[in-house]
């Protein structure tokens, strides 16, 4: 049986996907947006990832890339038990890349379209990860731009934030 059987969420790759980017196979996709496209991977040692690969369009513009070089070092620095772990990253590729581990489950807009609204203890948990993952990313100086339904995923155990459209956080005004 396929990964893609098995974690409804992996599509299978499309003609013209790549094959690897950096040390990862990319065995499917996970979705595809504005920045780049989301693929399903394998390390070396068989562990699963997800890889964003940046827009051949977007490479190409030296001010995004430089905001994209900003986003993979700001990702680094954030840390937190409902995040998703930057593992590795090269902005400076022909084709830009990041990998981050990879959450099983649901994003929540495919849960709710699948099995409606969060309710009681499940609801509770979703919010209580939800907002330590933001206080975690608050903590290391990042704004999280980009929170939405896609950018959360219903892991057995507890909710993942991802994909930051992040910026630094203005400094403290002196009271």
């Amino acid at each position: 049986m396929s990964i893609a059987r098995i974690e409804g969420r992996v599509q299978p790759a499309r003609s013209g996907d790549p094959k690897r980017v950096g040390p990862y196979r990319i065995i499917g996709r996970l979705g595809s947006g504005g920045m780049g496209t989301v693929h399903a991977g394998l390390d070396p040692a068989g562990l699963r990832v997800a890889v964003k690969v940046i827009h051949p369009a977007q490479a190409e513009d030296h001010e995004f890339r430089a905001r994209f070089r900003r986003e993979v070092q700001l990702s680094s620095r954030v840390h937190g038990p409902c995040l998703i772990p930057l593992l590795a990253a090269d902005p400076d590729a022909e084709t830009p890349w990041l990998a981050t581990a990879y959450a099983p489950g649901l994003t929540l807009d495919q849960h709710l379209a699948a099995h409606g609204a969060l309710t009681g203890g499940t609801l509770f948990a979703f919010a209580t990860g939800t907002a330590q993952a933001l206080a975690a990313i608050h903590a290391a100086g990042v704004v999280h731009r980009d929170v939405k339904p896609q950018n959360v995923v219903l892991t057995p155990a507890g909710p993942r934030v991802l994909d930051f459209g992040i910026a630094p956080m203005p400094p403290t005004a002196p009271p």
